[in-house]
């Protein structure tokens, strides 16, 4: 149906008449590079209204040139849109033959007229009437106008002149020998005249390769008769692949099948087109038949968190590959675009988040699994902060435990441990001490004359304990002539002490010493011990004197030099099942060896082993005998053990710079002191031994103490140290200046301190 197209004239005399008010498009049609034999033109509702209506423009292009336009009117037809469509299709030689050539537009007509302008893409290039195979027609050989289709095959072994695929058909004797008997050889060759004529020539055989029946141009030879594996004929432009050849159909597969200089002709590879989202691309081979418009086209996802991954499910398809803002992605892997360390491979973390999207959450930290906190307290696993671990989150509380240095049953408050499980030695459950070093300091103590706040209520109440006329050092000393070496205390307020051939005893409830100086029997004593329990008195001394006095007998049992070979300085007697040990150390007096060492089962006086030292010892100590110490030295400080497994001593490690020790005090199984001259003090923490470094500047001569921060020392100046655990106070001073040889003590408010000229001094009274 074409009523209602008319030239451009009939436009104008349309209008002049008044029917503009049906709407006009104005088509203007040009053809730059070809000339069609035809134009069908249509126009159609471009909301589908009505039937489509078109024309052929065919005589109207008669007088036209390559590169002229032709232009035509079309109205709108009752019931169309005000929108339309317009589509021209160009042909070669006739309406609807051969191939197509399309521009379409649309446009919004109105009443009045809109004009439109359409482009028809082909290229003519020898200007035969025929369009070039490359941009879709069905020339051949686009540079030589006598070559197109329908045009007579002429033999010139040249090129296909009538586009049908095939070269010099109906010549296909060429290069073949005559049958002229004349000639010795004679083929049929191409004239100028393009016909097939009998000449004198030798053939030109060309090598066939690949067996497709055309020959390589670079591979020839000029011979009467053919030769195996040649033809007549240099039309192969590739002898290696039997699928190239001058007659093979072109595919679409980026290479020139047919051998006439071009790829993928009519498929128009290359050229521009509109595609998927109404983009533009490229046309390109999909297969080896069938070409297709190929677009770039790119997703992209909102990524809100900025963690680099999108959200799932939100796309934004866009032409190109450019983001279509900021903070897109091309992944769509996030489960939670809120949050930046949640997605697909993230790092799973202990948050409550399924961090890398596998549906799970906390995988792998055994979140609500059992587990035991620092304080040994039973829980479960919650996530700690920062998610990267778990923490143990107790079911229930711990109990509280205070160190116990003293061992007095009260804890201080200021070293804390805190477990479900037990606790370390020396912890207990009570707190409260206000004094851990000293054992006679804690909240129920009874108050001592001492100078402390015993019971730890903040005040020192000494009246009822101290004598009524105040607290001081008491002399019973005895005569002048009198050196003091050894005192040691039994029971309830008994006291023994001895030096030289003297041996005195206090007694319990007593107002003054007893000469008990029959038992030395003349001898030399240097030391005495009170035995566990029944408070015997163990004396030694010098040439192996040894004698025992039994305080409930009164009697004095077996005085008199033993065969120990030992000068005896210093006692000890401790308990060991239900016997009483005895150790004695002293000066070696037989071998070279300078110390002794020797130990004996009392009340029996079976002396057990005698062992030799390198170094002679002054002083022995000890609660156990796993807790038992001699010291001594010539000119260094050294300290021996007992090893209660095999009855030996060994020597300790003791730190360098320190003098001849001449007293040791074991305060319990891991704490005791050793101290000697030009003030060297050593403490010993159950491990190991160090020095005290702030001693006073004086020689020591004996310790006693009670804990780590109650400690007694005697020194050759007549006075006596106290030493709290931190600082040193001068506690007590002889007038004039006596040295003083030794301290014992049951408590801090009971002290004996004796020295020399028959110094002997008690506090408090």
């Amino acid at each position: 149906m074409s009523s209602r197209f008319v030239l451009l004239v009939g436009l104008v005399a349309c209008l002049s008449v008044g029917c503009r008010d049906q709407g006009a498009v104005k088509l203007t049609i040009s053809f730059p590079n070809f000339k069609p034999g035809c134009i069908r033109v249509s126009v159609k509702d471009a909301q589908g209204a009505g039937e489509e209506r078109s024309t052929e423009l065919q005589e109207q292009l008669a007088e036209k040139k390559r590169g002229e336009k032709v232009t035509v009117a079309a109205f709108r037809e009752e019931g169309w849109g005000s929108r339309l469509t317009i589509t021209a299709t160009a042909f070669e030689q006739k309406c609807s033959e051969g191939p197509e050539f399309v521009a379409s537009d649309s446009v919004n007509v109105g009443r009045g007229v809109a004009p439109v302008e359409l482009t028809l893409e082909a290229v003519d290039g020898d200007n035969d009437g025929y369009v070039s195979q490359a941009s879709g027609g069905t020339d051949c050989n686009d540079d030589e106008a006598t070559v197109r289709p329908g045009q007579v095959e002429l033999c010139n072994n040249k090129w296909d002149d009538n586009c049908d695929g095939k070269t010099n058909e109906g010549f296909e004797k060429l290069g073949q020998q005559c049958s002229s008997p004349e000639a010795a050889c004679q083929i049929w060759t191409c004239d100028t005249q393009g016909a097939m004529s009998c000449q004198d020539a030798k053939s030109e055989w060309f090598r066939d390769e690949d067996g497709d029946g055309e020959g390589n141009p670079q591979q020839a030879l000029s011979q009467c008769a053919q030769p195996a594996g040649y033809v007549n004929n240099n039309l192969d432009c590739d002898d290696k692949d039997k699928e190239r050849y001058s007659t093979a159909t072109e595919l679409c597969n980026g290479k020139n099948d047919n051998c006439n200089g071009q790829t993928d002709e009519g498929f128009n590879v290359g050229a521009t087109c509109t595609g998927e989202s109404n983009c533009g691309g490229t046309i390109k081979c999909v297969t080896t038949t069938q070409a297709a418009c190929s677009v770039v086209t790119s997703t992209w996802y909102p990524d809100g968190d900025k963690d680099g991954h999108g959200a799932t499910g939100a796309g934004i398809k866009v032409c190109g590959t450019t983001a279509p803002g900021s903070y897109y992605v091309t992944s769509s892997d996030d489960c939670d675009d809120t949050k930046g360390n949640v997605y697909t491979g993230a790092t799973e973390f202990c948050d409550s988040l399924d961090n890398n999207c596998d549906n799970q959450t906390d995988e792998g930290f055994d979140v609500g699994g059992a587990c035991t906190d620092n304080y040994q307290c039973a829980g479960t696993k919650e996530c700690s902060a920062g998610g990267k671990d778990t923490q143990c989150k107790p079911t229930t509380a711990p109990t509280q435990y205070y160190a116990d240095n003293d061992s007095d049953n009260y804890g201080d408050n200021a070293s804390v441990i805190k477990t479900c499980g037990t606790p370390s030695a020396g912890y207990i459950a009570q707190g409260g001490d206000c004094n851990d070093g000293n054992p006679f300091t804690h909240p129920t103590a009874n108050e001592l004359c001492d100078q402390e706040d015993n019971d730890c209520d903040a005040a020192t109440t000494e009246a009822s304990v101290c004598p009524a006329d105040g607290p001081t050092w008491k002399e019973y000393s005895s005569a002048n002539t009198d050196t003091w070496r050894s005192v040691a205390l039994y029971g309830n307020g008994g006291v023994w002490v001895v030096g030289g051939d003297k041996f005195h005893q206090f007694k319990p409830g007593g107002t003054g010493f007893d000469d008990l100086s029959t038992c030395t029997a003349g001898g030399d004593v240097n030391a005495v011990t009170a035995t566990p329990g029944s408070g015997d008195a163990l004396l030694g001394g010098e040439e192996g004197f040894m004698a025992r006095y039994d305080p409930s007998a009164m009697q004095c049992v077996n005085p008199g030099k033993k065969s120990v070979d030992t000068d005896i300085k210093g006692a000890t007697a401790l308990s060991v099942g239900n016997d009483i040990e005895a150790h004695f150390v002293g000066s070696n007096r037989n071998g070279t060896d300078l110390g002794r060492a020797f130990r004996v089962l009392t009340p029996q006086g079976a002396n057990y082993d005698n062992q030799s030292l390198s170094e002679k010892v002054l002083d022995v100590h000890g609660l156990s005998q796993d807790a038992l110490f001699a010291v001594g030295g010539a000119t260094s400080s050294r300290i021996y053990r007992f090893d209660s497994g095999s009855g030996n001593w060994s020597t300790e490690s003791v730190p360098s710079g320190g003098f001849t020790l001449l007293g040791v005090w074991v305060v319990n199984p891991k704490l005791a002191y050793a101290v000697g001259n030009n003030k060297t003090m050593y403490s010993w923490n159950g491990s190991n031994w160090s020095k005290v470094s702030n001693a006073p500047n004086d020689n020591f001569s004996s310790v006693v103490a009670f804990g780590s921060r109650s400690i007694y020392v005697t020194a050759m100046s007549g006075k006596v140290y106290h030493y709290n655990g931190s600082a040193w106070t001068e506690a007590f001073k002889t007038s004039p200046a006596v040295p003083l040889l030794d301290i014992a003590a049951n408590n801090p408010g009971d002290i004996w301190v004796v020295g020399d000229k028959g110094k002997r001094y008690h506090w408090p009274q």
